[in-house]
Formats: structure tokens, C-alpha cells, sequence
């Protein structure tokens, strides 16, 4: 077989224009050096633009509501309203399969209407837009598909869509980053406002240049929506003007009066705002893309900063200062362990516990789980807590707290539901939501006796409001069964005496009072001290993550080199920002 020739590789320079050559090298560098803080493609696009005079410019128009209603903005944007509707226009409204999960749609400019769907990365439409021709620039549509459990997407994410291409593994995707200069995210009615990213810039003062949202509705007052950092539109109405002075130029005032009122007009002066510029100047919009992306890496670093300066400080935490706290935490533990057993026991002996006596159960059954849960509200542990948060105050004032530990589900609401599914209350095995218990964010202090005097009303109280209602109910039942024995002994049989059948229903009485007597004494006692134990368990919990924070906190120590690279890269940045001052 013979062997193929080698193949020699050579790099041809590129060649940079002039007064582009200093940001390039800046830039080359940073993508060198920096790469954890900045993201390659986004700066591989800023490259790309300098490395011509009129290089191309992506917008991405983001919908959340499906690809058809991007379709008809992008449509409307681009469209000449004094000539006829042309075939592109009919071609970009077509379904083709865009809707929901299909491929991403890019528009470029072309000398005839061109729909290419063969390529499996992304649909390309080539039309003959004087808009794209002037300003040399490419349209991406996409369909993003908001989760609103979920927190909000940043919103740099925003300029950097996904395009997902089929993997060889059957059922897996691959995902393709296409990052753009400027992003339009669009929303149709209030259903995704929860959705929309936040347009401010990082001072609170202006709108984001490179990143603006839209909400599409039928409004009636666009100032009232304009407000909240959104940019309502109506873009049936602004269809509508375009169908208008395409019908006849004799409507033009009608057009201007509802071109203006859909809002379309400052959509469309802010959709090429930056795009055109000529060599030396650079392009406004290539100029706001480069300081996008230093302005991220900068706040990267600073906070990786921030998170390394934080961790110092914990391991300055002297060993004097985690005695004390150490001496703190087995002060406080006794004192909740004598609170817990005071607070209970005078509870148990108070007023409101001997409402719940059996004989009183017949008119006091409804009571039972609210004189319960209001025990445990003011009973149960409450000036434990409150004594915890101050010493955990202490321990995260001294740089140990640490928040992760926090965030975590506390074991003791996973051992009471454990205990809960083996308990002989038959309500206590019931199914709970997996996420019910999980927090969303972090805590500032452990949240153990909370989350444990909730469990116990929630899986408690009831079945022990449910046991007294039943106890009474079979005490009721026995006492009825009795005496209608009783009374058909009295009538079927003619020797029995009224007193010889009286004995039988008596008997039936004194033997379901007894019965429910006891029961539910038992029933009393059991909860007491279920409730007893569960609080020792929870302070013992508390307890033990107190100790491991103060023992464990703050063992981080000093990365000079890490030091030395942050300052290093601020650097990188800040001669971007100096190459980028001399085009003003």
C-alpha cells in the first residue's frame, strides 16, 4: 500500500487592518491567558470582527414563545413598507418545522429568496433585504424554552445561544455555542415576564445597548409596561400599518400614527444602532461586544477574588476565639436541654393540656389540634432558638460559618420522616413531595428546630387529632351497640326484667368509658413524649453542627499563585480597555 505523501502545514498570518492591530494582539492575549474568566467563542467573534473593515454582525432574536412569533418580528424589522410584499417575506413565515424544538433559523442577505434545510446544525434563509446588505448582517431565530421554577438565565447567557446538534449516541445531543453581538428577547402576553432577563446595566442607570427584551400584547398604555425595564411592542398592529401603506400611500399618516403606537420604531432604531462605522473607527456595537466581555471577566476575577480574601480570613480565626465559642455552644446546649424539659413540663401540667383529659374529650374533641399545635409553638424549644441564632451569630462574626453546611437538609427531618413511615399512626405513612423540605437558598443559621417543629405538626397533630375523634366515636359506638341489645332483649323476651336488660347497656357504658379512658391516656402520654424525645434529638443535631463548624471552619490557606495570576490577568484587561480608549 503505498504511503501518501505528508501534508505540510503552513500558517498563513492574517492580515489585520492597520489601526485593529493593537486591540487584536490585546485580545489574542487575553484569549491566551484568561480563558477560565472569558468564554472562547464569544471572544473568537470578537476577533473574527477585527480582522476585516466591514466584518458581518449576528443579532439573535430569542423568543419564549416558540419560533413563529421571532419569525414575524424579524419580518417586520426587516421589511420595506413602500414595495410590494416580496416572496422572502411569505418564505420566512412558513412553518418548515421551526416551531417548538427545531433547528434555529439564521437570515442573511442573498440576491434571490433561498431556503436551505439540509445543513443539521441550523436552517439558513438568504433574502434580498436592503437591511441586511447595508449593514453587512446576520439574524439568528431561535426558541428558548423557560423553566419558571428554575432561577433566571444571566444574562451574558443571552448572547451566547446553543444550537444542539444530534450525537452519535442515540437520544444525546451536542451542543454548539453561536455567540452574537446583540440579542432581542422576545415575549409574547405576561405567561414568561418571570422569565426575562434583567436589561439595567451594572450601575441601575441606562438600558443594556447590546441586550434589550420585548413583550408582544395588545397593550393600551406602553409607558405602564416600559417601566420595568421592558419594551412592549404590538406587533399585529405594526403588521397591520405595514398591510396598510402597502395597500395604498394615500394611508401613510394612518401607518406613522400605528407604526409609531406598536413601538416597532424605537425597536427598529435600536436593532442597527451600532452597526455601521468606518476604518479607523470602530463599529460601536464590536466596540460594546469587547467591553461585554471584559466587563465579565473583570467581575469574574473580582469575585473570585472576593471568595479567596473570605477564606483567608477564616484561617486568621485564632485558637482563643474557637475555645470561646466552643464554651458558648456547651452553655447554650444545657441551657435548651433544661428550657426543653421547663417549658414542656409546665406545659404538660397547664390549663390547656388538661382540656384534653378523656372525660372532657366529648365536647373538647375538636380542640385537640389546636391546643396541640399551640404547645408546640409556644413550648417547644422557642427561647432555644432564638438563643442559637445569637451563638451562630457569633460563630459566623468570628469567619466559620459556612454556608454550604446551611443549604444542606437538615438529617433531622430526614430521620423524622423515616420514623414517621414506621409510626402507628396509619396517617404518618402518607407520601411527601421529595422537595418539600429542601431549601432554595441559602440559610443564614441552621434551621433544624424550625424545620423539625414543623414536621412534627405536620405529621403528629393530625393522626393524634384523628385517634380522638375515632376513640370517640368507637366509645359512642360500643355505648349505642349495648343498648340496643338491651332493648331487644327487653321486647323479644317477655321474662326479662327492665333491670336485667338496664345491666347489659350499663355493662356496654362502663366498659367504653373505660376503654376510651384508657386509650387515650396512653395516646397522651406517647405524644408527650414523643415530642421530649425528638427535641433532645434536634438539640443534639444543632449541637454537633455548631461544634463542627467552630472545629473545621476555616482551614483554607494562601494561594500566592492564584494571587499572582488575578493580578495578572486585571492587567491583561486593563490594556484592552486602554486599546479601546484610543478610538474615541
Amino acid at each position: 500500500m503505498p504511503i501518501p505523501a505528508p501534508v505540510n502545514v503552513v500558517n498563513v498570518k492574517q492580515e489585520i487592518p492597520p489601526p485593529f492591530e493593537l486591540l487584536y494582539k490585546e485580545l489574542s492575549t487575553l484569549q491566551l491567558e484568561a480563558f477560565v474568566y472569558v468564554n472562547p467563542s464569544q471572544l473568537q467573534l470578537a476577533l473574527r470582527a477585527l480582522e476585516s473593515e466591514n466584518a458581518v454582525t449576528r443579532i439573535a432574536v430569542l423568543s419564549l414563545n416558540g419560533h413563529q412569533g421571532a419569525r414575524r418580528l424579524a419580518r417586520a424589522l426587516l421589511a420595506d413598507p413602500l414595495s410590494p410584499e416580496p416572496e422572502w417575506e411569505k418564505l420566512l413565515l412558513e412553518d418548515k418545522g421551526g416551531e417548538g424544538d427545531g433547528p434555529a433559523l439564521l437570515l442573511s442577505y442573498g440576491k434571490e429568496a433561498n431556503y436551505d434545510e439540509n445543513h443539521p446544525l441550523i436552517r439558513r434563509l438568504s433574502l434580498p433585504s436592503s437591511k441586511l446588505l447595508v449593514h453587512n448582517l446576520e439574524i439568528l431565530i431561535q426558541a428558548l424554552h423557560p423553566n419558571p421554577l428554575s432561577e433566571h438565565i444571566k444574562n451574558a447567557s443571552y448572547l451566547i445561544p446553543k444550537l444542539n446538534i444530534p450525537a452519535s449516541n442515540p437520544g444525546r445531543t451536542s451542543t454548539i455555542l453561536f455567540p452574537v453581538h446583540k440579542a432581542l428577547v422576545y415575549a409574547e402576553g405576561l405567561e414568561n415576564v418571570a422569565s426575562l432577563p434583567t436589561t439595567k446595566t451594572q450601575d441601575g442607570d441606562a438600558q443594556d445597548p447590546i441586550l434589550k427584551c420585548v413583550i408582544d400584547g395588545n397593550w393600551t398604555d406602553l409607558q405602564s409596561i416600559a417601566e420595568h425595564s421592558l419594551s412592549p411592542i404590538n406587533l399585529t398592529q405594526a403588521e397591520s400599518a405595514i398591510k396598510s401603506i402597502r395597500e395604498s400611500l394615500g394611508l401613510a399618516a394612518v401607518y406613522e400614527r400605528a407604526w409609531f403606537g406598536s413601538g416597532l420604531a424605537s425597536l427598529s432604531e435600536w436593532f442597527v444602532e451600532g452597526l455601521n462605522g468606518q476604518v479607523p473607527v470602530l463599529k460601536p456595537v464590536v466596540r460594546r461586544l469587547i467591553e461585554h466581555i471584559v466587563d465579565n471577566a473583570r467581575e469574574a476575577v473580582l469575585r473570585q477574588e472576593e471568595e479567596s480574601k473570605r477564606l483567608i480570613e477564616r484561617t486568621t480565626v485564632p485558637i482563643s476565639t474557637r475555645e470561646a465559642l466552643v464554651q458558648a455552644i456547651t452553655w447554650w446546649a444545657e441551657a435548651a436541654h433544661t428550657d426543653l424539659r421547663d417549658q414542656l413540663g409546665n406545659a404538660f401540667v397547664g390549663r390547656d393540656w388538661k382540656k384534653l383529659q378523656w372525660w372532657k374529650l366529648f365536647w373538647r374533641v375538636d380542640d385537640v389540634s389546636l391546643i396541640a399545635a399551640d404547645l408546640l409553638q409556644r413550648s417547644w424549644l422557642v427561647e432555644a432558638e432564638k438563643e442559637m441564632i445569637w451563638q451562630f451569630g457569633r460563630i459566623e462574626q468570628a469567619g466559620l460559618g459556612d454556608p454550604e453546611m446551611l443549604s444542606l437538609r437538615p438529617q433531622t427531618i430526614i430521620d423524622a420522616e423515616a420514623r414517621a413511615d414506621q409510626s402507628s399512626f396509619p396517617s404518618l405513612a402518607t407520601k411527601k413531595d421529595p422537595s418539600a423540605h429542601a431549601p432554595s437558598t441559602i440559610r443564614l443559621w441552621p434551621q433544624e428546630i424550625s424545620h423539625a417543629r414543623t414536621q412534627l405538626s405536620a405529621t403528629t397533630i393530625f393522626p393524634f387529632q384523628a385517634l380522638s375523634q375515632r376513640l370517640l366515636l368507637e366509645t359512642i359506638s360500643i355505648t349505642f351497640l349495648t343498648s340496643s341489645i338491651s332493648a331487644q332483649l327487653y321486647f323479644a323476651i317477655s321474662t326479662t326484667s327492665i333491670y336485667e336488660a338496664g345491666a347489659i347497656a350499663a355493662l356496654g357504658f362502663v366498659y367504653s368509658l373505660h376503654r376510651l379512658q384508657n386509650k387515650w391516656s396512653s395516646a397522651r402520654k406517647s405524644w408527650q413524649g414523643s415530642v421530649m424525645e425528638e427535641g433532645r434529638r434536634v438539640l443534639r443535631d444543632v449541637e454537633e453542627r455548631m461544634r463542627g463548624m467552630v472545629r473545621n471552619g476555616a482551614k483554607k490557606a494562601v494561594d500566592e499563585r492564584e494571587v499572582e495570576d488575578r493580578k495578572l490577568i486585571l492587567l491583561r484587561l486593563e490594556r484592552v480597555t486602554n486599546a479601546l480608549e484610543k478610538f474615541d
